[in-house]
C-alpha cells in the first residue's frame, strides 16, 4: 500500500513544529500497517477555507491522479479541508481515482464522515469568525485598535501587574504626526496630493509601508474612507467595520466588501486627535468638490500596450493622461527626473508600422525563421524519444527485480516476508515510471510547417492595424500582439519632443536572429525608430 502523508496547520501564530508532529504520528501509523511512505505532503501556516492556495495539497491530487499512492493519510479530516465544497471534491477525486482517504482521528474516511464532519468543520470556521469579531468590537469600543494601524500612531506593548498583555493601545508617532498636519495644511492651501507626494519624496520622508508616497496614499477611495485625507481617527474618532472581507470560492482570494453605515462602529479617542475638526471638514469639503471634474473624461477603451509602457530612465510604469504616455514616477511621486512623453498613437503605430516593415519585407528573416522553427520541433521529439528509452530501460531493470523477488516467495528458500518490503517498493517504483513515461511520451502534438505560410503570415501581419481597429477583433488582435511583447521602453533623445521605443520580449529574439543568426545569442530586445527604419538598428 503506497501512502501520501498530507499535515497542515492553519496560522503563522501557530509551531511549524506541529507540521513534524503530525507526520511523526502518520509515520508511526504506517510502520504498524507495513505500509510504504511514498512522499509527504505539507501546507505551512494556511487556511483551511479553501484548497486553491494550498500547494502541497494540490501536488498531492496530482499525486493521486497520477496513480502514485493508493492511499492518502492525515491527522484529522479538517487538516486536508474545513470547507464544505473542497472536502467533498477532494473525497470525490480521490475515490474516482481508487485512492483511499484514511485519518488518525476519524478511521477509513466514507461519505458519512464526509457529510457530517465537513459541516461541523464548517460551522466550527463560522462560529470562529464571529467570537473573534465580537472579541475586536470590545476592543474598539473600549477605544483600542482592532486590527492594523495608521499612520501616525504606534502601537503600545505593555503588561499588567498580573503579567497579562494589554493588545490594541495606541500613542501618537510625533514625527509622523508631523507629516499628517503638513499634508492636511498644504492641501487646505491648495496643492493637489500629486504635488504633496512629490514633495514628500523629494525631502526622503518615508511612506506608510516604508515606501515612496503616491498621491492615492492621501487622497484615498472616498467610498472606503481610506487614504491620508479620509482617515477620520485624525480628529479623535475610530470607526471600525467599514467593510468586511470574503473568500471568491473560485480563486480562494479574500474580496473586500463595504458594510452599510449604519453597521459601522465608531468610537471617540479624544487621546489621538492629530487634527482640528474645521481643518479636517475643509480638506473634504476639497474633495467633494474636486472629486468629479473628470469622470466624463475616463478612459474607456484599454490601449493597445497599457501596462506594458516603461520609462527608460527609471524602469518604472508609464501611464497615459489626454492621450500620452508619461512616466508615472515623475508624475505621481517626483522620483524621476525624466521629461519625455509621447504621443499613444505614435507610439502604437511606430511599433506597428516597424513590426510590419521588418517582417513583411524580409524574406530572408522569414525563410531563416521557418527553418529554425522546424528544427527545434525536431530536437524537442528527439529528447522525448530519448527520455522516454531511459525510463523503458529502468522499467524493464525493475520488473527483472520483481520477478526475482517472486522467484525466491515461490521457491521456499526463505521466509516471504524477508523480500516482502523490497517487492512492495520495487512495485511503487514501478508505477511511477510507468507514469513518468506516459507524461514525457504523451500531449505532444504533430506540428507541421503551412507550405503557405509566407504569403499567409504577410497578410495577417499586413491587416494588424485593421484588425485592431475593427472593434469586432480588436480583442483578439490585441490578445495576440501583447502575448508578443514583454514591456517596451520609452527613453529621451537629444531632441526634444523625439523619444526612443525599445521592444522587449521572446518576438525579439526572433527577429534578432532572423537578422543576424550570429551576434543574437541571448538577445530579447531591439529598436523601433521613427521615419526611416532599417533593420540594421535593432539593439543587440
Amino acid at each position: 500500500m503506497r501512502v501520501g502523508i498530507y499535515a497542515r496547520y492553519s496560522s503563522d501564530l501557530q509551531s511549524a513544529a506541529s507540521i513534524e508532529d503530525q507526520v511523526r504520528v502518520c509515520r508511526e501509523r504506517i510502520a504498524r500497517e507495513g505500509w510504504v511512505l511514498v512522499e509527504t505532503y505539507a501546507d505551512y501556516a494556511v487556511s483551511g477555507g479553501s484548497m486553491r492556495a494550498r500547494p502541497g495539497l494540490q501536488a498531492l491530487m496530482a499525486a493521486a491522479r497520477a496513480g502514485e499512492v493508493d492511499l492518502v493519510l492525515a491527522e484529522a479530516l479538517d487538516r486536508l479541508s474545513r470547507d464544505q465544497e473542497d472536502i467533498a471534491g477532494i473525497f470525490k477525486r480521490l475515490t474516482h481515482g481508487g485512492v483511499r482517504l484514511v485519518t488518525l482521528s476519524e478511521g477509513e474516511i466514507s461519505e458519512l464522515h464526509i457529510g457530517l464532519k465537513g459541516t461541523m468543520n464548517a460551522l466550527y470556521l463560522k462560529d470562529l469568525a464571529q467570537k473573534t469579531r465580537r472579541g475586536l468590537r470590545g476592543r474598539v469600543e473600549a477605544g483600542m485598535s482592532g486590527g492594523g494601524n495608521s499612520y501616525g500612531y504606534r502601537v503600545v506593548r505593555r503588561l499588567l501587574a498580573d503579567g497579562t498583555p494589554v493588545k490594541g493601545e495606541r500613542e501618537i508617532e510625533s514625527a509622523e504626526a508631523a507629516v499628517v498636519q503638513r499634508i492636511f495644511r498644504e492641501y487646505t492651501c491648495g496643492l493637489s496630493p500629486r504635488q504633496i507626494a512629490a514633495r514628500l519624496n523629494a525631502e526622503g520622508i518615508p511612506g506608510p509601508r516604508g515606501g515612496t508616497w503616491t498621491p492615492s496614499t492621501i487622497h484615498g477611495s472616498r467610498q472606503r474612507r481610506n487614504g491620508i485625507l479620509n482617515n477620520e481617527m485624525y480628529v479623535g474618532r475610530l470607526v471600525w467595520n467599514r467593510q468586511r472581507f470574503a473568500k471568491d470560492p473560485d480563486t480562494g482570494k479574500r474580496v473586500s466588501r463595504l458594510n452599510p453605515r449604519e453597521e459601522w462602529v465608531v468610537t471617540e479617542v479624544p487621546a489621538l486627535r492629530l487634527i482640528d475638526d474645521d481643518v479636517f471638514a475643509k480638506a473634504q469639503g476639497q474633495k467633494a468638490r474636486y472629486a468629479g471634474w473628470a469622470g466624463n473624461k475616463r478612459q474607456v477603451k484599454k490601449r493597445v500596450f497599457t501596462g506594458l509602457v516603461t520609462c527608460a530612465c527609471c524602469g518604472g510604469a508609464m501611464t497615459t493622461n489626454r492621450d500620452r504616455y508619461y512616466c508615472a514616477a515623475r508624475r505621481d511621486r517626483g522620483t524621476c527626473k525624466a521629461t519625455h512623453g509621447i504621443a499613444v498613437a505614435e507610439l502604437e503605430g511606430r511599433v506597428l508600422d516597424g513590426l510590419a516593415r521588418l517582417l513583411v519585407g524580409n524574406e530572408a528573416a522569414l525563410a531563416a525563421f521557418t527553418e529554425e522553427f522546424e528544427r527545434e520541433l525536431a530536437r524537442l521529439a528527439t529528447e522525448r524519444r530519448t527520455a522516454g528509452d531511459a525510463q523503458r530501460r529502468q522499467i524493464v531493470e525493475v520488473e527483472r527485480g520483481i520477478a526475482r523477488c517472486m522467484e525466491f516467495i515461490l521457491s521456499g528458500d526463505g521466509a516471504p516476508g524477508a523480500v516482502r518490503g523490497t517487492l512492495m517498493e520495487l512495485e511503487a517504483r514501478k508505477s511511477r515510471l510507468e507514469a513518468e513515461l506516459r507524461a514525457a511520451t504523451s500531449g505532444f502534438p504533430k506540428v507541421t510547417i503551412h507550405p503557405n505560410l509566407p504569403d499567409l503570415y504577410r497578410r495577417r501581419v499586413g491587416a494588424l492595424s485593421e484588425l485592431l481597429a475593427d472593434e469586432a477583433t480588436r480583442a483578439e488582435a490585441m490578445e495576440a500582439l501583447r502575448g508578443l511583447v514583454t514591456r517596451i521602453a520609452v527613453g529621451p533623445t537629444e531632441t526634444r519632443g523625439l523619444c526612443t521605443v525599445t521592444i522587449h520580449g521572446g518576438l525579439a529574439g526572433i527577429l534578432a536572429f532572423c537578422a543576424d543568426p550570429a551576434k543574437s545569442a541571448g538577445s530579447t530586445e531591439f529598436l523601433v525608430a521613427g521615419a526611416g527604419f532599417e533593420p540594421a538598428a535593432f539593439r543587440l
